[in-house]
Formats: C-alpha cells, sequence, structure tokens
C-alpha cells in the first residue's frame, strides 16, 4: 500500500522540517539576541577576514582593494540575508498580535456582560459597552469615577464590607449580589464577579472582573416570595376566623396577619349599614391595622356613617356592588376621590369587596403610604380568598347571635327557620344524654326534628364511630365547659358549639347549634393547597418538603433509621423548553412526575423543587442497595421516549443521593450533598446516579473555579485550536482536516475538553467560544486556501446549544463573509442526539446552511436513538461513526456486523461513511475491506498545530504511525 511504502520518506522529511521550523520560531520569539548574535559574528568574521586577508596577500599577487572587496561580499551578504529575513518576521508576527488584540477588543465589546477594571483607588479605568446598556450611565461619564458612586446608597456599606475578604487576600475572588444606580430607575441588581490584579511584586494594583444584570432574575424571585407568603397569611387568617369566638378580636388579628404580609401601611374593613336615624344606607370603618409610623385614621368622623353620594365615591359602590376590585394609584383617581385620600396620606389602595350571603356586605382594603406599588393579578386574587373567609366569619357571627337571642325565648317556630342545627339536651338519672331540641334547616337535612328525637338518647341517633367523636365534648359540656369542635358527618363538616345552662353551680342542660361549613373548609384547603403543592404537577413544593423532612430528620433520629434524599433534574431540559416553548417543557414535566410516581412506592415522598428538579425522599433504608436498585430503575424509566404534542423527546435524568446521618444531620447539609452527588453525576456523563462522597464538595469547587477560568480563558488567549486530518482511503491523500478546541490554563494545564465542554453549554459561555472557534477555523482555511491548498474540507462541531439557538445561519454567514472562506470548504459536524431535538427547526436550519453550500456531518452516529432510516430526512452529506464502534473491531463480530450495515445503508442514501478513533492497522484494512470512505485518528495523525497540519497538507499523503496510538 502506497502509504505504508512512504512511511521512512516521510519520517526523514518531517523531521527536517521541524528542524527548520524550531529554528524559526526561536528567531520570532527572540529578535534581539538574533541581532546581538549576528553583531558578534559579523565582528568575527572581520577579525578573521583581516588575518586571512593579510595571508592570502603574502601568497597571492592580487591588490589589497580586490581583497577587501571579496572578502567582504563573501561574509557579508548572507549576514544581510539573515538579518533582513529576521525582522521580516519580527514585523509578521507583530501584525498578528496586533490582529488579535483587535478580536479579543470585538468579544470584550459585543458580550452583556460589563467587563470592568479599577486600580488601587477603586476608579473605573476600563468599562466595556455593556456598562450603559445595563446601567444607563455611558462609558465617558463613567470613566475616573470611584465605582463606589454607581452602587445604590444603601448598599454601598454591605458592599465594602464583601470586598474586604479579598482585599485582605483572604478570597481569591469574591461573588456577590448588590444593587447599582440605573438611569430612569431607582436600581438595577448586579451580580458582581471580581478579582484582584496585581503587579510583578505582588502588589495590588487594582481589580478587574464582570457585572452581570440580574434585576429580572430578583423580581421574579421577589414576586414568588410575595405570593407565599401572601397565600400563608390568607390561611392563617382564616384559621383565626374559624378558631377565635370574639368577631372583634378575631378580624382585628385576621387585618394584622393580612396587613404585615402584604407589607401594606394600612389594612381596614368598611361594613354597609342603615344610619340609626336616617335609616338610609350608609358606610363606617370597622376595623383597622396599621404599620409603625402610619397614623389611624379610624376614629376620624368623615369615616362613620357616611353616604357615598356625599363623598362623591357612588362609582366605588357601584364597582365593589358588582364584585369587582378597585386598584389605583391616588393619583390616577377623580379630583373628588383623590383630595379625600391625599389628606390621609394614601398613595396606592386596593379594595375587594365582602359578600355575605350573596349580599354586598362591605370592603377589604389596603393602602400604601409610603411609595406607588403596583399589585398583582394574584396578590388581588388571593385578597378575594381572604374577603370570602371574611364574610364565612360574619355569617356565622350573625348566625351565633340570632341561635343566641332565639335561644333565650325557647321560639321552636322560630328555630325551625334557621339555617343551621339547634339542639338542646339534659342527663337522665342514669347519667345518658338526651335530646329536647333539635330544630333549624339542617335538621331537615338530616332528616330529623325534635318530634323525632325528643327524649332520644345521642347513641341512638348517631352511628358507634359518629359517636365515639363527639361524646367526650358533651362529657365536658356537662361539666361545665364551653366546647366547640368539627364534626363530620355524611361528607360534611359542621363546626359544632355547646354550652352548658348552669343554675345554682349545676349543669341543668346544655345548648348546642352546628353551621355547614364544609365550603369554608374547602377553600381553606384549596389555600393549603397552593402555598404547599405545584400547581402543574400536583406535587409537593419545596416550601412542603422544607416543612416535613424536618419531621423526618426527628423520626429517624429517634428511631435510630437511615433515610435517603435523591435529588434529580432533566438532563438537558433547558433546550427543550427553549426550542420546543414552554408549554412542551410544562407538559414534559407533567409527564415526568407521573413516571416517578409509577416507580416510587406511595410512603415515599417525591417533590417538584422548582423548574426540572425533583426529589424523593425514602424515610425508611434498611440498605444503600435498595436506593441503587431504585435510582437505576428511574434511570430506566425515562429510557421510553416522551410524547410531547407529536414530537418524541428523550430525556435523561441525573440523580445525586445522600443518606441520613452519614451525609448529614440537618436539612440543608442533606439537601446540599445531595445536590452535589447530582451535579458530579452529570460531569461523568449524565443518565447515571451517584452517591455523595466527601471529596466532591472538592470536586464541586474545582468546577467553580474551572468556570470562572472558563470566563476569561478567551480574553486571555488560552484557548487554542489543532487540527487532525481526515485521509482518503482509496486515493491515500488527506481530503480534510477536524477543528479541535484545546485549552491550556496557567494553574490547571492542559484541561481535556470532556471537563470543560460541559461547563461551557451550561453557563452560555459556549455560544461567544463557538463563534470564536468558527471564525479562527475559518480563517484558517482560508490561509490554506490562499496557499494553493483548496481541495479539502475544515470540519468544525457544533454543539447542542448553539445550534438549537436562533441566529446559528446568520452567525455562520457573516464568519464566511469577514473571512471571505469559499463555503464548500467548510464542514459543521453535529451530533445525532443534537437533530433529535425539535425536528422541524432542525431540516430547515440544515437546509438553510446547505443551500450556502456548507455540508453537513452526522457526528458519533449509533451513540444515540434514531435510524439511518430518519436520518435521511434531514439530507446529510457525511455520516461518522462513533469511535466506541471502532474500537471493538476485531474484538466483536457483532460490532463489526453492525458497521457494515451502516456503511452499506449509508452509501445507499447517498452519503460519505468517515471513520473516527482508527488507532490500529487491523481497524484501518477492516474498514478498507468494508468499503468506509475516510478514516481519522491517532494511527495517522494526533491532532496537530496549524504549522504542522501546514507541513502535511504539502505531502497530502500521511504514512501510519502505530506509536501515535492514543491511550487513555
Amino acid at each position: 500500500m502506497m502509504i505504508k511504502k512512504d512511511m521512512k520518506l516521510s519520517h526523514t522529511t518531517n523531521k527536517d522540517r521541524n528542524n527548520c521550523s524550531n529554528i524559526i520560531k526561536f528567531m520570532i520569539k527572540h529578535p534581539f539576541s538574533v541581532v546581538i548574535s549576528t553583531v558578534i559574528l559579523i565582528v568575527l568574521i572581520e577579525v578573521t577576514g583581516y588575518y586571512m586577508q593579510n595571508y592570502l596577500e603574502k601568497i597571492l599577487p592580487f591588490a589589497k582593494v580586490t581583497f577587501d572587496v571579496v572578502i567582504d561580499s563573501i561574509f557579508a551578504i548572507p549576514i544581510l540575508m539573515i538579518s533582513v529575513y529576521s525582522i521580516r518576521q519580527y514585523l509578521k508576527v507583530s501584525e498578528n498580535k496586533m490582529k488579535a488584540e483587535e478580536q479579543y477588543e470585538s468579544v470584550v465589546n459585543n458580550i452583556k456582560e460589563v467587563v470592568f477594571q479599577t486600580d488601587s483607588n477603586g476608579l473605573w479605568v476600563f468599562l466595556n459597552p455593556a456598562w450603559a446598556e445595563v446601567t444607563g450611565y455611558s462609558v465617558h461619564e463613567s470613566l475616573g469615577r470611584n465605582f463606589i458612586e454607581f452602587v445604590y446608597p444603601e448598599d454601598r456599606e454591605k458592599n465594602m464590607a464583601l470586598f474586604q475578604p479579598l482585599i485582605k487576600r483572604e478570597k481569591e475572588y469574591c461573588r456577590h449580589e448588590i444593587r447599582y444606580l440605573a438611569k430612569g430607575r431607582e436600581y438595577c441588581w448586579i451580580e458582581v464577579f471580581a478579582r484582584l490584579t496585581l503587579d510583578n511584586a505582588g502588589n495590588i494594583v487594582g481589580t478587574s472582573g464582570t457585572l452581570m444584570d440580574i434585576t429580572k432574575r430578583k423580581a421574579m424571585e421577589q414576586e414568588l416570595m410575595n405570593k407565599e407568603r401572601l397565600l400563608q397569611s390568607v390561611a392563617d387568617a382564616t384559621a383565626i376566623l374559624l378558631t377565635t369566638m370574639e368577631q372583634d378580636q378575631a378580624f382585628n388579628k385576621a387585618l394584622e396577619v393580612l396587613g404585615k404580609a402584604t407589607m401594606a401601611d394600612r389594612a381596614y374593613i368598611f361594613q354597609n349599614h342603615f344610619h340609626s336615624i336616617t335609616k338610609k344606607e350608609v358606610v363606617s370603618e370597622k376595623y383597622e391595622w396599621c404599620n409603625k409610623n402610619i397614623e389611624p385614621i379610624i376614629d376620624h368622623p368623615d369615616l362613620h356613617e357616611f353616604s357615598h353620594e356625599r363623598q362623591g365615591i357612588t362609582r366605588w359602590y357601584d364597582i365593589l356592588s358588582s364584585g369587582n376590585a378597585i386598584n389605583d394609584h391616588v393619583c390616577d383617581l377623580p379630583v373628588s376621590e383623590r383630595e379625600a385620600l391625599e389628606l390621609k396620606g394614601v398613595k396606592t389602595l386596593v379594595v375587594v369587596p365582602i359578600f355575605v350571603d350573596n349580599a354586598f356586605w362591605g370592603a377589604l382594603g389596603f393602602h400604601d403610604c409610603s411609595q406607588n406599588r403596583e399589585w398583582t393579578n394574584s396578590e388581588i386574587a388571593l385578597l378575594y380568598t381572604a374577603a370570602a373567609s371574611i364574610g364565612g366569619a360574619i355569617k356565622r357571627a350573625e348566625d351565633e347571635k340570632q341561635i343566641q337571642r332565639l335561644l333565650r325565648n325557647d321560639l321552636k317556630q322560630t328555630v325551625q327557620s334557621l339555617q343551621n342545627l339547634v339542639y338542646k339536651c339534659k342527663k337522665n338519672d342514669k347519667d345518658e344524654i338526651y335530646f329536647t331540641l333539635f330544630e333549624g334547616k339542617l335538621a331537615e337535612k338530616f332528616g330529623l326534628n325534635t318530634d323525632m328525637v325528643f327524649e332520644r338518647k345521642l347513641s341512638d341517633i348517631f352511628r358507634e364511630k359518629t359517636l365515639k367523636n363527639i361524646i367526650d365534648y358533651f362529657t365536658n359540656a356537662f361539666k361545665g365547659q364551653m366546647c366547640h369542635f368539627e364534626l363530620q358527618y355524611e361528607g360534611k363538616t359542621y363546626y359544632t358549639s355547646l354550652s352548658p345552662i348552669i343554675n345554682h353551680t349545676q349543669v341543668v342542660e346544655v345548648v348546642g347549634s352546628a353551621i355547614d361549613i364544609t365550603d369554608l373548609k374547602a377553600a381553606e384547603e384549596q389555600i393549603r393547597y397552593m402555598a404547599y403543592y405545584d400547581t402543574l404537577t400536583g406535587l409537593p413544593n419545596r416550601a412542603f418538603f422544607k416543612e416535613q423532612l424536618s419531621f423526618l430528620i426527628s423520626y429517624a433520629y429517634r428511631n435510630n433509621r437511615m433515610m435517603a434524599i435523591m435529588f434529580l433534574d432533566l438532563d438537558r431540559f433547558k433546550l427543550i423548553n427553549d426550542t420546543l416553548g414552554h408549554a412542551a417543557g410544562d407538559e414534559l414535566l407533567k409527564q415526568t412526575s407521573i413516571r416517578l410516581k409509577q416507580v416510587v412506592h406511595e410512603d415515599d415522598m417525591i417533590v417538584r423543587m422548582g423548574g426540572d428538579e425533583f426529589v424523593i425522599v425514602f424515610p425508611e433504608v434498611f440498605e444503600e442497595g435498595n436506593i441503587s436498585r431504585l435510582a437505576q430503575k428511574i434511570i430506566d424509566v425515562f429510557r421510553e421516549p416522551f410524547n410531547i404534542n407529536g414530537h418524541e423527546i428523550y430525556v435523561s435524568t441525573s440523580i445525586g443521593i445522600s443518606l441520613y446521618p452519614y451525609d448529614g444531620n440537618d436539612m440543608d447539609s442533606l439537601i446540599k450533598n445531595a445536590d452535589t452527588a447530582m451535579y458530579r453525576a452529570k460531569e461523568d456523563g449524565r443518565n447515571n446516579y451517584k452517591f455523595y462522597t466527601e471529596n466532591m464538595n472538592k470536586r464541586a469547587l474545582e468546577r467553580l473555579e474551572m468556570e470562572n477560568n472558563l470566563r476569561k480563558a478567551l480574553e486571555k488567549k488560552e484557548l487554542f485550536i489543532v487540527y487532525q486530518p481526515r485521509i482518503n482511503l482509496k486515493t491515500s491523500r488527506l481530503v480534510g482536516a477536524e477543528a479541535l478546541l484545546r485549552w491550556k490554563q496557567p494553574t490547571l494545564g492542559l484541561v481535556s475538553p470532556v471537563e470543560f465542554i460541559p461547563v461551557a453549554e451550561e453557563t452560555g459561555l459556549i455560544h461567544p467560544i463557538g463563534k470564536w472557534i468558527l471564525y479562527s477555523a475559518c480563517k484558517q482555511a482560508k490561509k490554506w486556501y490562499d496557499n494553493g491548498y483548496s481541495d479539502f474540507k475544515v470540519s468544525v462541531n457544533i454543539s447542542a446549544v448553539q445550534f438549537q439557538k436562533e441566529g446559528l445561519v446568520d452567525i455562520v454567514r457573516e464568519v464566511l463573509l469577514e473571512t471571505q472562506l469559499t463555503p464548500r470548504m467548510l464542514e459543521l459536524e453535529i451530533t445525532e442526539n443534537t437533530i433529535m431535538q425539535n425536528t422541524e427547526r432542525t431540516v430547515e436550519t440544515i437546509q438553510e446552511l446547505k443551500e450556502m453550500g456548507i455540508e453537513i456531518s452526522i457526528d458519533d452516529f449509533g451513540t444515540g436513538f434514531s435510524s439511518l432510516s430518519y436520518i435521511k430526512e434531514f439530507d446529510s452529506d457525511n455520516l461518522k461513526i462513533d469511535k466506541s464502534f471502532i474500537r471493538d473491531i476485531g474484538l466483536s463480530a457483532s460490532n463489526e456486523s453492525i458497521i457494515c450495515a451502516i456503511i452499506s445503508m449509508a452509501h445507499s442514501l447517498g452519503m460519505s461513511i468517515i471513520a473516527e478513533g482508527v488507532e490500529t492497522i487491523e481497524q484501518l484494512e477492516f474498514l478498507e475491506d468494508s468499503d468506509c470512505d475516510e478514516v481519522q485518528g491517532y494511527l495517522f495523525s494526533k491532532p496537530v498545530s496549524p504549522e504542522e497540519f501546514t507541513a502535511l497538507l504539502h505531502n497530502r499523503t500521511i504514512p501510519t504511525n502505530p506509536s501515535n496510538t492514543y491511550v487513555g
């Protein structure tokens, strides 16, 4: 074979070329050393020439002038040539350096994060254009000013305290969230990442870092906290109204709870009633709660017994009585309304109606006196629920009052017309409790009345189970105690009161009443559900989990039991959410919860923590093996595709597991360690589970350091590209190169792409890095093209995150335009799993790229879930067989059969086959016999620098070199 014959010749040529290349590199790197060496050489030559000339003049008959010319010509011309060449190379390096600096400046000026640098006094010395976009202040007006001037005044002292550990060198960097001043708004939230800048002597000369605008995220967090706090307050207020018998006390407590939760300055209740003299309908403020430093207005005479017409707010009555809320800034109200409220210092108000038995009873209102506040629809909806609870409490109180009045008169006919149940009980000489009265509309629902129960015992009326629940309350009532309890009877809930009638220290009878509170309890349960359960999946939420986990830890401690926390999230969920839309993402989360319920036992607890994160708690674990089997069972249940709006979506999960008491004795430690283990599972390739170990914390810190270093890798020029040749098996010629990214970090050394590429994808850094790779590879390809190497392709890998983001086609078009590279020399490699996501959009993107003249290769074929019949829909040009298949050639006959089948079917579909990872002669011979089109791998060449690849291009044929075989 031609490849084998040329091995020795190629080796000798490469060695000579490398020696020459090393000499040139030294001259470029040390130009002044070369000049000094040249001067010394000239002096030596002059001295040698002088003595040689004297000697030759004695033995040869030539004139002295002639000797001078001859000798100077012999030695000066080569020296002059060497000097000129060295100067030219130095100028070329300077030009490349200037272009690289321009490229770096372009990257810094176009990223969305603010890049900053200060001097030792804290004065801005550099800000990129993102500063103006984030804060509204121009770079020109900001440079030279102290950074603390732009920190929100209330946060300045806190900001300086957060910087102290960095300045004292207790930390290598600081990361914190702080408010900055912003034009056009009060402030913006910023995530600060900063490091010290040191001179060669190690002295602090300033700081540098990034500022990220997180205002939207903070607003969402605050809105969620407000909603949870308000939900809990409505539940607490409802409980107060149900359990506090004294109405004034109940309403004042409920207003205080609601006022504090809403962070309003004033909360109040107005009641519609009839004037004591005129008998016309009027309004009075009934209850009020005020925040500190807010003056109460409940005693103002104009807020009692006033008519709507007199106050000029008939509009309010019409709005509220129709069931609608009033939510306005006072400055936007009509003049008559505005003046009355401004006198009381009100800036914003929200008022919701209170209905009792479908009648407009009054209103629940809230004032903000310090700021113009925007109430959200969800907050107002919760205030409606609170108003409904107040209405229910008012109804109950009115009914109780009516019952008490009627009991005093003991008018049976009147009692019969009541909506509630009223009854009386006495004791016989056998100490048995029997009824003497049983009336009201509820009695009719029970199918009972006084005539039917008169002098009948409790045991004759109620079933044994119901009697068992209530007998103690009746017994205590006959001992002189007031009793209140909830009775569950035939699917309904009744609030029941028992009042002893005492005569001369003896209880002569007990008067009781019952009111149907089923609807009120349902509303209370709904509020609790909203506070503790995820509305999308129906699973318990983070608040419920944190509350229950404390009890479960206490139980495990008391009973000396082991407990497991399993933290899991969906791999690449963000990609699916971004490409198919939030509705598809929500549907995937719902289907995920259903699958988890099918696997987990009902005694265990599944929780949705938020986003795509779930937690499963196993309260009793007898051995780790059980948890391992369950974790694998959960992973296996994700192997079947999800059907989302007609799309088959393959999703895997990564799981982290912490065990009580070995991995923590408290809630925070167990959650944090399970989360750390989950991220380790992701780093190890996703779709697996990991138990927490102590060294994972070290690994997590290393990963954080890697992320921080990666953010600066581009600007520090630590990233570089190497090229691995692709060989045509039929011609044995070099026909292409795959551009591969490498990172050499000063501290960490050469970092594997397997480690830093996932970090770049998760943090979004893959977008600027990916664009840089594409630009650099195209620019290098254009150089080769200009040097006459035009009949080969350069392939660039496109990550799934890059491919699914809108604008990829525009970026490729822009890079080709800037580098002037002909599109036929560019090939884009897309993994098999990438094309399976959002297939319609994938087809459109590939079609647009191919219309530009770019070739498409499907990379890592065989590692995903697609088939060749499915791949053909994407109109790709080449198929790259994953190296895991190539590795088993000669070891697995079935594996070899699969390779042959892939090659045959790909050829029938008009696609070329490329085998990557070829390392042995045996693998090469098998692929030749199987009619494979192209190969690449360490058998021919490891990935090399552009200069080394240029040398390979010059020969166009590359001999095999088994000693290059990659190990590890």
